[in-house]
């Protein structure tokens, strides 16, 4: 007999094709699975049918059925009907389901990394003081990386690119809220850094200065992208392909690069009092107001995890173009080994800059903007001033002509940039937080039955 479920459960899958995709279970509520988009859980697993199971929670217990006899594994056995318990493992064509009972205060991570150090009530205020969600007590970092290391095949990864198309991007209810797990950007990482040494190695060994502009080219995108990769596995509502977002990243690398120049060219002033500072005004205005150009009214994209990828697309753009021209000029000035300094460090700094203040500032008016059309007095909303403030703040003082006093370089990372880029990372991380409960309440809203009478 299974036992009573007497909290919310969901349904979701651990494994195979449709690893990731999950579905909160309501009372009375039937959902049906399916490669077909309309299903209420679409899948991309080959093996399963057009519609393949339905599901009920009857508000005690979860039962499944098969829809036309089609197979599926109950504890590895085959099976047309049954009963689910969170302890049961539900194989539907190649890929492994299961039933978990959502908490409030357990539902993802197994502790948080801060608890008990010194330093988490700093890591509090810095959220407090930049006007994002402090992290909740279950939040883990283990957790969200705990998928890197796993083995994946070639099929792996043309399933977990086949998102954010009108066939395969999830309806509400069935949308993942828990903090995504990804580990694709770690394999473009690896793959353009080893490109980047196989040029490095033949320009040198073969003294082929042809493979020079291929060389830069690689160098200042390798890091860069691979940021930009790992915002897109962190869209949980998996509904932008990445097609749309690398066509953003070149669209809105160059859109940005040319409002920033227009602000510079007419902003003398504002440079001869800050110096390189003022570029922390200049260019994250011009990035933001790329980002407004080109997606303010694509109103399909309302959440708060859209404006952070559409912010670290077009950040992306401009800190791969901005390092590709700072290399090409080192190049012309001070050598090949300078320009091949001068792109090995830009791209250590690279997740912690231009990628990430974007994110963060695009969020920001997605936070703001919600699901309604944008206005551009949103653009004075206390709730964007104080986010976008900060990251200005922290470009300013990235830029400034000082080092950290007492220890300047830290494994070859200058020790200023390594604490700005730390504190961007507890606002990126804190939005998205933001964004996946944003998830989570569009779920209970659209989820929930309607009253019996």
């Amino acid at each position: 007999m299974t036992p009573t479920l007497n909290r919310q459960p969901v349904f979701e899958c651990i494994s195979g094709p449709d690893e990731g995709r999950t579905a909160i279970l309501l009372p009375q509520t039937r959902l049906v699975l399916g490669r077909n988009p309309e299903s209420n859980i679409p899948l991309v697993d080959p093996q399963t049918a057009e519609q393949h199971l339905s599901i009920l929670y009857d508000g005690q217990n979860v039962y499944f059925q098969t829809i036309n006899g089609e197979p599926v594994e109950l504890n590895g056995r085959n099976v047309t009907t049954g009963e689910l318990n969170p302890a049961a493992d539900l194989r539907i064509g190649s890929s492994h389901w299961r039933l978990r009972v959502k908490s409030d205060s357990t539902d993802s991570g197994s502790g948080n990394p801060f608890a008990n150090l010194d330093f988490s009530s700093s890591v509090n205020r810095i959220s407090t003081l930049t006007g994002v969600d402090t992290l909740d007590s279950d939040f883990s970092m283990k957790s969200i990386f705990a998928k890197i290391g796993e083995k994946r095949t070639d099929e792996d990864i043309e399933n977990a690119f086949t998102v954010g198309t009108r066939a395969t991007t999830p309806v509400v209810g069935t949308i993942a809220s828990h903090w995504p797990q990804p580990w694709l950007f770690l394999r473009f990482g690896g793959s353009a850094i080893l490109l980047f040494i196989t040029l490095y190695v033949a320009v040198t060994q073969f003294r082929n200065e042809l493979l020079i502009p291929g060389l830069l080219f690689v160098g200042s995108f390798a890091v860069p992208f691979a940021s930009l990769i790992f915002f897109w596995e962190m869209n949980a509502p998996q509904n932008i392909s990445l097609y749309q977002t690398i066509k953003l990243l070149f669209l809105g690398g160059m859109v940005s690069l040319l409002i920033s120049l227009f602000f510079f060219s007419n902003t003398a002033l504002l440079g001869t009092f800050l110096g390189a500072s003022s570029a922390g005004i200049v260019e994250e205005s011009g990035k933001l107001l790329a980002v407004l150009m080109l997606m303010r009214n694509k109103n399909q994209y309302h959440w708060i995890l859209n404006g952070l990828l559409f912010g670290a697309a077009v950040g992306t753009g401009f800190a791969a173009f901005e390092s590709a021209g700072y290399a090409f000029v080192v190049l012309l000035q001070g050598g090949f080994g300078s320009a091949i300094s001068n792109i090995f460090l830009r791209g250590l700094l690279a997740p912690f800059s231009h990628v990430v203040w974007t994110a963060i500032t695009a969020a920001a008016i997605w936070r703001v903007k919600g699901e309604g059309k944008f206005e551009w007095d949103m653009l004075k909303d206390p709730r964007f001033l104080r986010t976008f403030i900060a990251v200005m703040l922290l470009h300013m003082v990235w830029n400034a002509p000082f080092d950290f006093p007492i220890f300047p370089v830290i494994w070859f990372i200058p020790t200023k940039q390594l604490i700005l880029g730390t504190i961007a990372w507890i606002m990126v991380l804190g939005t998205i937080q933001s964004g996946l409960k944003q998830i989570k309440k569009a779920q209970e809203a659209v989820l929930q039955p309607a009253p019996t009478a």
